[in-house]
Parts: structure tokens; sequence; C-alpha cells
């Protein structure tokens, strides 16, 4: 009879993942140099995650599902530039705490290993959709793809942090330039 797995070691495994691959990179991280930072054997990681490819999906659904945990009060009835903001800030200031998180999902999303199942919108991003595509319908940008739009918020924001990363004496002005980039660019307004 096998032993019940234990959520304190996937939780370390992953964690460990996320750390190994900030470090070094997903291309130059062994399992075997995961394990060892997670403390387990390399044979306890494959218990847990089959391959190095269903580990790193399972890292990029739990780096999400951070963000999901940052929306908690969401404005879901406020007009679209106030949930805009928010979705920005809350970004923003998650990049900013845990900036190896931020390092890993953009090696994560540039891989090329993710499943499409991992990438599957979540709340934040399906809120983001439905948010930047209405702030575009008050602009001159109605024929944009809601996923091109997410892109370029993304890419802004992502900006920012390393731009207030480099300069943090700048950090207020700097989210809100950011942020009416992004608000002049959706609605021209």
């Amino acid at each position: 009879m096998a032993r019940p797995k234990s959520d304190n070691k996937r939780k370390a495994i992953l964690e460990s993942a996320m750390e190994v691959f900030a470090e070094r990179g997903i291309g130059h991280s062994p399992t075997s140099a995961i394990s060892a930072a997670a403390g387990v054997a390399e044979g306890t990681l494959f218990t847990y995650f089959r391959t190095k490819d269903e580990l790193i999906n399972e890292l990029y659904r739990e780096l999400r599902k951070e963000m999901d945990r940052e929306m908690v009060d969401y404005p879901f009835t406020a007009d679209a530039r106030t949930r805009l903001r928010y979705v920005w800030d809350r970004y923003l200031s998650l990049a900013m705490r845990f900036p190896k998180r931020l390092k890993v999902l953009q090696q994560l999303r540039a891989s090329g290993r993710l499943l499409k199942d991992a990438e599957a919108p979540n709340m934040t991003i399906v809120e983001l959709l439905k948010t930047t595509r209405e702030a575009a319908g008050m602009g001159g940008v109605h024929n944009a793809s809601a996923e091109f739009l997410v892109l370029m918020f993304r890419a802004q924001a992502e900006a920012t942090v390393e731009f207030i990363g480099a300069h943090r004496d700048l950090e207020a002005e700097s989210r809100e330039l950011g942020f009416r980039l992004i608000w002049r660019g959706l609605t021209g307004a």
C-alpha cells in the first residue's frame, strides 16, 4: 500500500523549483538540483510530478493562483478604469514583493513547455480580458483582440516593475505614468 503524498513535500518541491529556476533558468535546472533544494530524494520529486514538464506546468498554475488570491476584494461592479487600476496595482505590488516569481513566470511563459490547460484563463485573466475589452471599446481600438490587449497590459506592467526596481525613488510617479499610458492607449483619453 502506497504512502499518502504529503502536501508539505509537494509545496517544498514547487517552492524549490521556483528558487532554482530563478537562479539558474529552466533549461539549466536539473530535477536533481530541485529535489536537493527541497530536501527530498529525486525519486520523491517524481512521485509528486511524473516529469519535469509536469512540474513546470504545476508551478505555473500555482503562481497564477497567487495572483487570484491577491484579487479577493476585486471591485466587480466598479467602472472599467477602477477595475483596471485595481489589477494594475495588485500586479505591480505582487511583482515587486516577489521579483523571483515574476522572473520565473516570464521564463515559464517563454519556455514553450506549458500545456494549454495550464494557460487557461484564471479569474484575474478573465477579468482583465473583459476590462481591457471594455476600455478599448471606449477608444479607437474596437477591433483589437482582447488577448493582445492583455499582453500589452502585462508588458507595460513588467516594464514598469523593472524600472521601479532600478529607480525605487520614482515608484509613485512610475506607477501612475505606467497606468496612464495603458489607459490612454486603450481609450484614447
